[in-house]
C-alpha cells in the first residue's frame, strides 16, 4: 500500500454523516442536556424558525458534552444570553429583551470517538421572528441568514464540521415569500404538453465561443428534433450589447422554423418552445441583462443567484418579467458540497422555489455532480412537505450526465411529474449531430414508458425493433461512454 505525504490523514467518504443516522444518546441524556441549555430561556414561545444543525466537534470530556457546548455557543452568541448573565445588574432588563432569545428544541449524539476526542451530533435551535424580522421589504432573507448561518454556527475553533441540515419556516413567514408565477403546471400549459409526457430540454454545446449563427443553429436543431426547452450554458458570458444580438438571431430562426415564443395567455401560433439565455452578471447589471434578453424575444431566463445578486435578485427578476426563470446551481456547491460543512442543498432548493424560480437542476442519479444520490430523497421529501414539488411547485430539471443510457433509470428513480429532463453533451456530441442526439433521448424515454426498459443492453434491442427509426438511439449507445 502506498501512503505519501499527508496520506495517513486521508479517508474516503463512504456514507453520509447525518442522513439516516440514529442517535446513540438516550432520551434521558437528551432531556437533561436541553434542560441545562434552556435555563433562563423561558421566554414567550411564539412563531419561530427552527434550524437543525449537524456538528462535528472536539470533545475530551463526556459524550454529548461537545455537542451541548456547540448548542450553548449558538444560543448565546447567535442571539442572547439571559439578562443576568450579560446585562448590567444595575439596570432593569428591557421589557422586550427576552423576545429576541433563541432556545433549543433538540439535541442528539450521533457518534463519539474518545481516543480522537471528537464527536458528532444534531442540535435544533428555534429563532423567534422578533429577533430578525426587521425588514419592511418582503421576506427578511439577509437578516434570517445572519441569524441562523453566521459566525456562531461556523467560526468557533473547536468545530470540525458545521452544517445546516434543515430549516422549518412558520406559516406567518412563508406567507411573505414572493412565491412562484411559473409553477410546473403553468409551464406545461404554456408548452401544451400533457401531464404524462416528459419535457425534454437541451443545453447549447460548446458552452461558449460560438457565433450568433452557430448558437442559433444549435437551438433550432434541438427544437426541430423534439426538444421543448433550451438554455445557454452557464459559462457563456456576453457583453450587455451582445445579448440582444444572440437572442434576436435565435428567436428569429426559431420563429422561421415555425415555433412560437409568444407571451403566456396569447393564442399559440405553432409549437411552443422555451428559450433561456444566460444572463448572470454583476448584481447591479442583472435587470438590464434580463430586459435586453426579454426585449429581444427571449421567453425564459437563466442565471445563478449565488453569483448574480442572491435569491432577492431572483425574486426581483421573476416579478419584473412574466417569463420562467431558471435558477442555476453554479455556486451552490461551494456552500453545500461538503457533507459536513455549509448548508444542506435541500435548503437552497426551497429558497429558490420560494423566491420565484420556475426551474432548478436536480442532478441525475448515478451521475457525476453533487448533490449526491444519498441527498436526493431528502431534497424531494422536504420540497413535498412544503408544497414546492409537483404540478404547483418548481420544475426540477434532471441533468448532469443525462443521456439515452440513463434517462429511463432517472425517470424510475426520480419520477416524471414536475420534471424536465435536460441533456447537453449527449445531444451535441451525437455522431450524427444534435437532431439525432435529441431523437435518441426521446426514443430512450419511450422505451421506458412503453416497456419499462432502463438497461443499455435492452435499449439496444429496443432500437433494433424500430429499424431505421431506431438508428439515432442505436448510434448513441454505440458511442463510447454513451452519455
Amino acid at each position: 500500500m502506498n501512503i505519501l505525504g499527508a496520506g495517513p490523514a486521508l479517508r474516503r467518504t463512504t456514507c453520509h454523516p447525518y442522513l439516516g443516522r440514529n442517535p446513540v444518546s438516550s432520551p434521558d441524556e437528551e432531556r437533561a442536556a436541553l434542560e441545562i441549555l434552556n435555563r433562563g430561556r423561558d421566554n414567550r414561545r411564539g412563531p419561530s424558525v427552527e434550524v437543525d444543525y449537524y456538528f462535528e466537534v472536539q470533545n475530551d470530556a463526556r459524550p454529548l458534552d461537545g455537542i451541548r457546548n456547540a448548542a450553548k455557543m449558538l444560543l448565546e452568541h447567535g442571539t442572547l444570553k439571559p439578562w443576568h448573565s450579560e446585562g448590567d445588574p444595575r439596570l432593569k432588563k428591557p421589557a422586550h429583551y427576552d423576545d429576541n432569545m433563541s432556545w433549543a428544541t433538540r439535541i442528539a449524539l450521533l457518534g463519539y470517538h474518545g481516543g480522537e476526542g471528537v464527536e458528532a451530533g444534531i442540535v435544533t435551535i428555534a429563532y423567534p421572528l422578533a429577533f430578525f424580522d426587521k425588514s419592511a421589504n418582503g421576506f427578511p432573507l439577509a437578516q434570517l441568514l445572519m441569524a441562523m448561518a453566521s459566525e456562531p454556527f461556523s467560526a468557533f475553533l473547536f468545530y470540525q464540521g458545521a452544517r445546516i441540515a434543515d430549516v422549518r419556516f412558520p406559516d406567518a413567514l412563508i406567507a411573505r415569500f414572493p412565491g412562484r408565477r411559473w409553477p410546473h403546471r403553468r409551464v406545461r400549459e404554456y408548452l401544451g404538453i400533457a401531464a404524462d409526457e416528459p419535457i425534454i430540454g437541451t443545453i447549447v454545446k460548446p458552452k461558449t465561443g460560438l457565433t450568433p449563427e452557430l448558437f442559433s443553429k444549435s437551438v433550432v436543431e434541438a427544437a426541430r428534433a423534439g426538444a421543448r426547452f433550451t438554455k445557454a450554458d452557464e459559462n457563456m458570458h456576453l457583453r450587455l450589447e451582445e445579448v440582444p444580438v444572440f437572442v434576436a438571431r435565435t428567436v428569429q430562426d426559431l420563429r422561421a422554423a415555425g415555433f412560437d415564443l409568444g407571451p403566456a395567455g396569447a393564442p399559440a401560433k405553432g409549437p411552443r418552445f422555451l428559450f433561456a439565455p444566460h444572463i448572470t452578471a454583476e448584481p447591479s447589471e442583472m435587470l438590464a441583462y434580463a430586459k435586453a434578453a426579454v426585449d429581444a424575444g427571449a421567453n425564459a431566463l437563466m442565471f445563478s443567484p449565488y453569483y448574480g445578486g442572491g435569491f432577492q435578485k431572483l425574486a426581483e427578476i421573476a416579478a419584473a418579467f412574466d417569463v420562467p426563470v431558471y435558477s442555476h446551481t453554479a455556486g451552490m456547491n461551494v456552500l453545500s458540497g461538503a457533507l459536513n460543512w455549509g448548508i444542506d442543498p435541500s435548503v437552497f432548493y426551497r429558497l429558490a422555489a420560494y423566491h420565484g424560480a420556475a426551474f432548478m437542476q436536480l442532478t441525475a442519479v448515478n451521475g457525476y455532480l453533487k448533490p449526491d444520490d444519498t441527498e436526493k430523497a431528502g431534497i424531494l421529501e422536504k420540497m413535498r412537505r412544503e408544497g414546492l414539488e409537483g404540478p404547483n411547485g418548481m420544475t426540477l430539471v434532471i441533468a448532469g450526465g443525462l443521456g439515452p443510457r440513463n434517462i429511463g433509470a432517472n425517470m424510475r428513480a426520480l419520477g416524471m411529474e414536475g420534471r424536465m429532463f435536460l441533456a447537453g453533451t449527449s445531444v451535441y456530441s451525437h455522431p450524427d449531430g444534435a437532431t439525432s442526439g435529441v431523437k435518441a433521448i426521446i426514443l430512450a424515454y419511450r422505451a421506458f414508458q412503453e416497456k419499462g426498459i432502463v438497461e443499455p443492453e435492452q435499449l439496444v434491442e429496443y432500437a433494433k425493433t424500430l429499424g431505421d427509426h431506431g438508428l439515432p438511439l442505436a448510434r448513441a449507445l454505440q458511442q463510447e461512454g454513451g452519455c
